[in-house]
């Protein structure tokens, strides 16, 4: 009695509600890292600006943004009382990173600066994980067909042709080492192939995909903090350009991540592996899985989102940014309800490493999804979410 009361009390005390955390899991993005293409230097005659870390992995400015984003949860998870002022073990923050050094070095970031004073294992595994994989499973000839016939559909529905000249302009794209010596020098009228290969990646060649590589280190130089003028070379002039490049690398991302198909078997081992916490009573309190753009990508599309807005980022899955499945308890009748909110930074506090706090939070924005009807406060029944994570890991 003595400890339900204790509970309530902390309740009440930081949310004046009926309702009272159960559990969380965070599904997150790892935070910012250095650019992933190797071609970069084939598409621009100007001077890409230089890194101190490998190709693809974490930044220091990613990892004082991550733990920043640790120290907050774990303020805010002790605010909810899911987790008290002490060293969580396993049984209470389970933590599970894929095997990439920027997405097990985020996952570090995170507890090391949320726990300081603990000793906190970062699960991984030791060889390529098919759990953050986003792999085509279905070896089936019609499920291939089917997938790169609706890619070429979404492809052929696209009007980018402001996007191209744009980054081409950016570029110089015309004097680049591409278009000198190899002969590709439009990107309106260059060719995208898509490809769907069972055990392989969604894939487009061409100048979607080259596009889509140049935006991610722009948006990755802006996140770093890299003077103005070495930001795209300062030829990013106004909020109007950032939106209309960023439109290649969300076609080129939702191309192969969101169509539905493609997208219901890539999430599959992960929405698996998600399903064992949130539907597990046994399972520890809060779990953090640190994966990949793609990971989130794929499991907002294969779980039907309703469409949203993350105000104040170039990004529809942001370095850093994570989807926080909570499940609430109503102690006035018994129910149960799941709220989803994508928790973020917005793109100028990363830029300026504006450090979080309760006072001083990320940005949440509510995710609704269209299978489970919430209430005006974001909640939406138990049973809902439960029947729909169970048909889709069916």
């Amino acid at each position: 009695m003595l400890k339900f009361l204790t509970c309530f009390i902390i309740f009440i005390s930081y949310s004046n509600s009926e309702l009272i955390l159960e559990k969380v899991l965070l599904l997150s993005r790892h935070n910012v890292r250095t650019p992933l293409s190797k071609s970069l230097p084939q598409t621009s005659p100007r001077q890409w600006p230089s890194w101190r870390e490998k190709s693809g992995y974490l930044t220091s400015k990613g990892r004082l943004l991550e733990g920043y984003m640790g120290e907050f949860f774990s303020e805010w998870l002790q605010q909810k009382g899911l987790i008290q002022n002490q060293c969580p073990s396993d049984d209470t923050l389970y933590v599970y990173a894929n095997t990439a050094q920027r997405t097990v070095a985020s996952a570090e970031a995170f507890v090391t600066k949320g726990y300081s004073d603990c000793n906190i294992t970062v699960h991984h595994s030791d060889r390529a994980d098919p759990i953050f994989s986003p792999f085509i499973h279905n070896s089936t000839f019609k499920f291939r067909q089917e997938a790169l016939n609706q890619m070429k559909d979404y492809l052929n529905s696209l009007h980018l042709n402001t996007s191209y000249t744009t980054i081409e302009n950016i570029l110089d794209y015309k004097n680049s080492p591409l278009c000198k010596q190899e002969g590709l020098c439009d990107m309106l009228t260059d060719e995208n192939r898509p490809m769907v290969i069972t055990g392989k990646k969604p894939f487009i060649s061409g100048p979607l995909k080259l596009s889509k590589s140049v935006v991610d280190s722009f948006i990755m130089e802006y996140y770093e903090g890299f003077p103005s003028n070495e930001v795209a070379w300062g030829q990013i002039k106004s909020e109007d350009e950032w939106s209309t490049i960023l439109n290649l690398s969300r076609a080129y991302l939702n191309a192969i991540f969101t169509i539905k198909l493609i997208s219901l078997d890539l999430s599959k081992p992960l929405l698996g592996y998600l399903s064992s916490f949130l539907l597990n009573d046994n399972s520890p309190k809060v779990v953090l899985l640190m994966g990949h753009d793609a990971n989130i990508y794929t499991v907002l599309s294969a779980m039907d989102f309703r469409p949203h807005v993350l105000h104040g980022q170039y990004e529809a899955v942001p370095a850093g940014g994570k989807i926080v499945f909570q499940k609430w308890f109503n102690m006035l009748n018994g129910s149960y309800h799941m709220k989803i909110e994508y928790v973020y930074q917005t793109a100028d506090k990363m830029r300026n490493g504006v450090k979080l706090s309760l006072d001083e939070p990320p940005e949440f924005t509510t995710l609704e999804l269209k299978a489970c009807t919430v209430d005006k406060d974001g909640y939406c029944p138990w049973n809902e979410f439960k029947t729909l994570l169970e048909e889709l890991i069916a």
